[in-house]
């Protein structure tokens, strides 16, 4: 998939409070344009401004069957544990994510399931994805190697956009990685990881 062409898709590498930016991306015809944003208000206005295809969240957007909390006092917290059966296929296939329902987590999948709830609401697709895992599926070097390695993996993928020129920040790369899972999703070139019961989550095909 040399070239993504005539859609518009979002990506936003979720944070788990509005006290942090998060990352905004919009992807259309391979120009990528990004922001930090903070607080959901303005997550959800900057992005149906843009009336996308399709949404992509980089956050959990479900809880592992049987849980009602994403927090440790849920009474199903033993039983049915902290991960998803999508956490789970991932490691089975070497992709490394973190439980949603970690400790650290846990915020985060609150806000992403509140924020999908708010946009499906609205009429648009939501899905979620993880940038990781998807750098890792395209060659494109993760943050860990460093924010200019990534953005030049993003630059070699063929999107374009002032990121080339104006360094930005990692949170604003991975948003423009999760809005090209996008792209993947609305070709049908992609993977979904999970369930029914849970949701799915979608990575480029390998």
């Amino acid at each position: 998939m040399d070239k993504i062409g005539n859609v518009i898709s979002v990506g936003i590498d979720l944070t788990s409070s509005e006290k942090k930016h998060s990352g905004w991306a919009v992807l259309n015809n391979n120009v990528a344009s990004t922001r930090r944003i903070r607080t959901d208000q303005e997550l959800i206005d900057t992005t149906i401004a843009q009336n996308p295809a399709v949404i992509v969240l980089d956050a959990p957007l479900s809880l592992p069957v049987g849980r009602l909390s994403v927090f440790d006092t849920d009474p199903g917290r033993q039983q049915f544990g902290i991960t998803r059966e999508c956490e789970r296929a991932l490691l089975k296939v070497g992709i490394r994510s973190y439980p949603c329902l970690l400790p650290s987590m846990q915020r985060l999948t609150e806000r992403g399931i509140r924020l999908a709830v708010e946009f499906r609401m609205r009429g648009f697709e939501v899905i979620e994805g993880y940038p990781g895992g998807a750098q890792d599926i395209l060659g494109i070097p993760r943050k860990q190697k460093g924010i200019s390695d990534l953005a030049k993996g993003l630059e070699g993928f063929g999107i374009t956009g002032s990121f080339i020129e104006k360094p930005i920040s990692h949170d604003e790369l991975d948003a423009i990685t999760a809005a090209i899972v996008g792209c993947f999703y609305l070709s049908g070139n992609y993977e979904a990881f999970g369930n029914e019961s849970e949701g799915f989550l979608i990575v480029p095909k390998r």
